[in-house]
C-alpha cells in the first residue's frame, strides 16, 4: 500500500537536493501523526543508501541548527548497561504530503531531492509552481546551471513539464496535490485505503 508522509515546505531554500531526500527518508521512518523517528543514525545511512554515518550525522544536527527538526536524547536501561539514544521530532509545519514510492524510484538521489523540493514551492494543493526557473535558483539556493539540469533530467524521466502555465509536477501517485484529497482517502473504507497511517 502507498504511504505518504508530512514534508514541510520550510525545507525549500534550507536544504540542497541531497539534504532534502535524506528529510524525506528520515519522514519515511517517522510516525506519521507524531512525527517522531528513532531510527538508528546506522540505520538512516543504510536506507539512504551511503555508508559515511558521520556524514548523516552532520546534517541532521544541521537540520536542527535551521528548525527542521528537534533532536532528543535521552538513556535507555539494558541487560548490558545503560545506552545513549536519540529521538528526532520532524517539523510538519505548512507540510506536503509526499508518498514512499519516490523512494525505489530509478534516478539520482540529488534529482529526488530536487523533485521535493519543486512540491515545496508549488501553489499549495496543487502540483504546479508559477516561478520560473531562475526564481526557483533565487527560491531554493541552488545555482542556475544545476536547477537546468535538474530540469531537464525531470523532464527527461517524465516527473516534470512545463508550459506558459508554469511547471509542472505529472506523479500525483507521488505529490499528492491536495490535503481534501488525502483526508478522502483517510476515510475510506479499510479495504480501499491507500495510505497507512503508522510503521
Amino acid at each position: 500500500m502507498i504511504q505518504y508522509r508530512k514534508i514541510t515546505e520550510l525545507i525549500a531554500g534550507r536544504l540542497k537536493p541531497k539534504e532534502a531526500y535524506l528529510f524525506y527518508c528520515l519522514a519515511l521512518k517517522s510516525d506519521f501523526i507524531t512525527n517522531e523517528s528513532y531510527i538508528t543514525q546506522d540505520s538512516l545511512a543504510k536506507f539512504y543508501g551511503i555508508k559515511d554515518v558521520d556524514q548523516i550525522s552532520k546534517w541532521l544536527y544541521e537540520f536542527q541548527s535551521k528548525g527542521l527538526l528537534t533532536v532528543v536524547k535521552y538513556k535507555v536501561k539494558g541487560k548490558y548497561g545503560t545506552f545513549s539514544k536519540c529521538k528526532y521530532i520532524l517539523n510538519a509545519e505548512h507540510y506536503n504530503l509526499i508518498s514512499d514510492l519516490l523512494k525505489d524510484e530509478p534516478i539520482s538521489r540529488q534529482l529526488k531531492g530536487f523533485l521535493i523540493l519543486l512540491k515545496c514551492k508549488c501553489l499549495n494543493g496543487t502540483n504546479t509552481t508559477k516561478f520560473s526557473q531562475n526564481q526557483l535558483a533565487n527560491e531554493l539556493g541552488i545555482s542556475t546551471g544545476a536547477i537546468s539540469q535538474y530540469m531537464k533530467d525531470a523532464i527527461d524521466n517524465a516527473y516534470v513539464s512545463k508550459d506558459e502555465n508554469g511547471i509542472h509536477l505529472l506523479r500525483e501517485d507521488i505529490f499528492l496535490k491536495a490535503k481534501a484529497e488525502f483526508r478522502k482517502v483517510k476515510s475510506a473504507k479499510p479495504k480501499e485505503k491507500l495510505v497507512i497511517l503508522m510503521d
